[in-house]
């Protein structure tokens, strides 16, 4: 059984839609890690624990954060129960305590799925552009993520081998910068891989949905 994302109920989905379109486009994007690999398998920064059985995805962009807090139900179903901004990595005790509290309503009825909302939100013109833009991140956060798990290493496992620090193999699992080959040729060596350099046309696009 896979992995599923969806929201609490239309509360909830009035706080997802609410979101700028570059918000809403890392959603998806998690979303479809969180769905494609198994929640286990993602860590941070792009899913992160609160407390208790509270987690958070982080939807960071260059405007702000929006956490989507959730917390997950039988059936391997991602439940988000509150999405808000925020204006510093911490984040408020009232925000917690609401999506505690709407956390006790989670049952076995999904509201909507992200993916389905996600098939939704491509006529957007705009919501098209900003997923699109995050391809080439999420392709290198994708990569990242399966030579570790391959090697069956959690992110503090492989920063140890790497002789560096779990931070920095999260850095490296947001796809956000751009590694040196000395950096790749260590993430190889730690996970008994072998790197290769592959090139293809700029035209050779992915499916966007």
């Amino acid at each position: 059984m896979s992995w599923t994302v969806e929201t609490l109920n239309e509360t909830v989905d009035s706080e997802v839609e609410a979101l700028p379109e570059d918000m809403r486009a890392r959603l998806a994007r998690i979303t479809m890690l969180t769905e494609e690999k198994g929640l286990e398998r993602v860590g941070e920064p792009h899913v992160k624990h609160v407390e208790g059985r509270l987690w958070e995805m982080r939807l960071t962009v260059p405007s702000g954060i929006s956490p989507a807090l959730y917390v997950t139900a039988v059936g391997q179903r991602v439940v988000i129960v509150r999405v808000f901004a925020k204006k510093t990595e911490k984040t408020p005790r009232r925000e917690i305590e609401l999506a505690l509290s709407r956390a006790k309503s989670v049952g076995g009825v999904a509201m909507a799925r992200i993916s389905d909302l996600h098939k939704k939100w491509l006529k957007e013109p705009k919501y098209r552009k900003a997923y699109e833009a995050l391809e080439e991140e999420f392709v290198l956060a994708s990569a990242v993520m399966d030579v570790r798990n391959r090697a069956g290493l959690t992110q503090e496992e492989l920063a140890r081998k790497m002789g560096t620090t779990q931070p920095v193999v999260a850095r490296l699992e947001s796809g956000r910068g751009r590694p040196s080959m000395r950096t790749l040729e260590r993430l190889a060596e730690a996970t008994g891989s072998r790197l290769l350099i592959k090139f293809e046309p700029r035209n050779a696009k992915r499916p966007a949905g």
